[in-house]
């Protein structure tokens, strides 16, 4: 993919992997198991054999394994469009740096820019890594500011109809995709860790610093799954608050129509009674002053409402 030589300061592209000589570094980037077979670049190394089972099949958890020549790295690049993570394979030695993705990314491409405008980039295998990491770190953090987004939609959604059920199953998918992220994010960082450790075979003096600075930007992808995770609980407390209270407005009115109705409901059983002798039935005008009173208590009873703000 690209070579750096030391003598000249330049980048030059190559189409196949060659061992580096002295003073010249090798960075490789294989979209596929296939693509790199076909180079052939695994037949010129001597790796020992656990190196080699670890380069070729992908992890299921970012990792970092160290050899007696060798370090392999397994990694995740966080896709910004559907937030599924893309395993990649590094093999680094003391001259190059080999990566595998198990499918295209767009990022290599970003790399190739970056190397080829600024060769000393690839000056040592610590500088060539911890550019690549640096735009891993990049694809969490973009990932970060959408999920903000995101939630912030979702909150609104609350506000609007709270009694939508979708709601409730977008938390859950949610809150189980940042459980299995977070995942990752816990072992990214431990990964960054350890590259930035002054023990660490492959890093030079100055290193250590950029993978200190890396760390403290991926320490805002840590603290922001943490809170992601207390939003989306926030949001169904939310969406539960406005429920109970939309159940309770309606309480409220049932009860006071309720109240309303009670006195009509009262002169209507008091005057349905089967005895004899009940004087107000033989008034002429009896039932036009029932009908009057059965007008009049329901607007006082409501007035009175009103006006304690009941209504």
């Amino acid at each position: 993919m690209l070579m750096y030589k030391e003598v000249t300061n330049q980048t030059e592209r190559i189409e196949h992997f060659v061992m580096p000589k002295e003073k010249e570094t090798i960075w490789m980037f294989y979209q596929s198991l296939e693509e790199m077979n076909q180079d052939g670049v695994l037949e010129q190394f001597d790796l020992h054999p656990l190196a080699k089972n670890a380069f070729l099949h992908f992890s299921e958890h970012p990792q970092l394994n160290v050899y007696a020549n060798h370090a392999v790295v397994s990694t995740f690049y966080l896709g910004s469009e559907d937030y599924e993570p893309v395993r990649l394979n590094l093999l680094m030695g003391e001259r190059y740096l080999i990566v595998m993705s198990e499918r295209e990314i767009s990022f290599r491409e970003q790399l190739v820019q970056d190397f080829t405008n600024n060769p000393e980039h690839m000056k040592h295998v610590s500088y060539m890594l911890y550019y690549l990491m640096k735009d891993i770190v990049s694809s969490y953090l973009e990932v970060v500011d959408q999920l903000s987004d995101e939630f912030l939609e979702l909150e609104k959604s609350v506000f609007i109809d709270p009694q939508k059920r979708e709601i409730g199953r977008d938390v859950y998918r949610w809150k189980t995709r940042l459980h299995k992220l977070r995942q990752y994010v816990e072992a990214e960082e431990s990964i960054i860790q350890k590259m930035g450790h002054e023990d660490f075979e492959y890093a030079n003096e100055e290193s250590g610093f950029y993978f200190k600075d890396l760390l403290s930007s991926f320490s805002r992808v840590t603290a922001a799954f943490d809170s992601f995770k207390e939003n989306l609980k926030g949001i169904l407390d939310l969406q539960m608050s406005l429920k109970s209270d939309h159940m309770n407005r309606i309480m409220k009115t049932l009860t006071l129509v309720s109240a309303v109705f009670i006195p009509l409901t009262f002169i209507a059983g008091l005057y349905g009674m089967n005895f004899e002798y009940i004087p107000e039935l033989k008034w002429r005008y009896g039932y036009f002053y029932v009908l009057t009173l059965c007008l009049v208590l329901p607007v006082v009873i409501m007035s009175y409402f009103k006006k304690k703000r009941w209504w």
